[in-house]
């Protein structure tokens, strides 16, 4: 036969399960809001946290006691290599004085030169400055001034594809003669060292489409696009940056004083700008 104390001690322990409950539902938020915060990875300071980490961590060994031997010893071994190429120049010099009394192999070693001049064509792209990539550019692009337009910057070149030149209206495909456009402008930047950023802008018309819910998803979309192209050209993928700025850049204002739209303004500010900077 069950006592009132145990009915009420059974009770009690029956109201305790939500207490445990909130516990669990408060860690499971802490545990989520913790994964959402260090999913967020700031690539650029991981990689300066690394490389100091790294800068003080490598020359102390594990044990705390400076391992002299690697670093002497291979300090004293460069001498040895110099007389090599006193000997290979030496055997150079027999081989070269023993075919000189020939004159037919000198016309004979003349068709080498190509093969520097290819090699020079093959690193020439690397050491392109920011000069002459201007003016190679506008060397190509000088007569299509109403699709692409050469922007000065302090901070490099800045090439401006016109919206209306290279896309249909609220599209992100380019157009066929564009693609010509962008192929001529990556054969000037394949290969280049310098860094490539492909910024997509729109104008304060809004867009609502169920591929874009709005100007950003657009502008996003096009620089993607041109980016890609650029890639697939042989502009390197690990120095390009994409970025979609909607209508928070325009060139010129959308509107006037009373608010009107202004239709020339709005075509100058639906644009696809490739910056090419240090």
């Amino acid at each position: 036969m069950l006592k009132l104390s145990d009915l009420r001690r059974h009770h009690e322990e029956e109201d305790l399960w939500p207490i445990s409950m909130a516990d669990m539902m408060t860690l499971l938020l802490c545990f989520f809001l913790l994964i959402l915060a260090v999913s967020h990875v700031d690539i650029d300071r991981y990689e300066r946290v690394a490389d100091s980490m790294q800068k003080a961590l490598i020359p102390v060994p594990p044990t705390g006691k400076p391992k002299p031997a690697p670093q002497i010893l291979p300090k004293p071994t460069p001498p040895p290599p110099k007389p090599k190429p006193a000997s290979v120049r030496a055997k150079v010099d027999h081989t070269v004085l023993a075919r000189e009394p020939r004159p037919q192999e000198e016309t004979e070693q003349k068709p080498e030169t190509p093969v520097e001049t290819a090699e020079n064509e093959r690193t020439g792209p690397s050491r392109k400055s920011l000069t002459d990539i201007r003016k190679e550019l506008v060397s190509k692009l000088s007569k299509n001034v109403d699709a692409v337009e050469l922007v000065p910057r302090d901070d490099g070149v800045a090439i401006s594809l016109r919206g209306a030149a290279f896309f249909d209206s609220a599209s992100a495909e380019i157009k066929p003669g564009g693609l010509t456009l962008l192929r001529e402008i990556a054969a000037t930047l394949a290969g280049t060292p310098y860094k490539v950023t492909v910024e997509g802008h729109t104008d304060n018309l809004p867009i609502e489409s169920w591929l874009y819910p709005s100007n950003w998803e657009l502008s996003s979309a096009r620089a993607s696009r041109v980016a890609r192209l650029l890639i697939d050209q042989g502009v390197p993928k690990d120095r390009m940056r994409v970025e979609g700025l909607a209508d928070t850049q325009p060139v010129s204002p959308n509107t006037d004083a009373e608010g009107r739209s202004i239709p020339e303004n709005q075509a100058k500010n639906r644009r696809v700008v490739i910056l090419v900077s240090p």
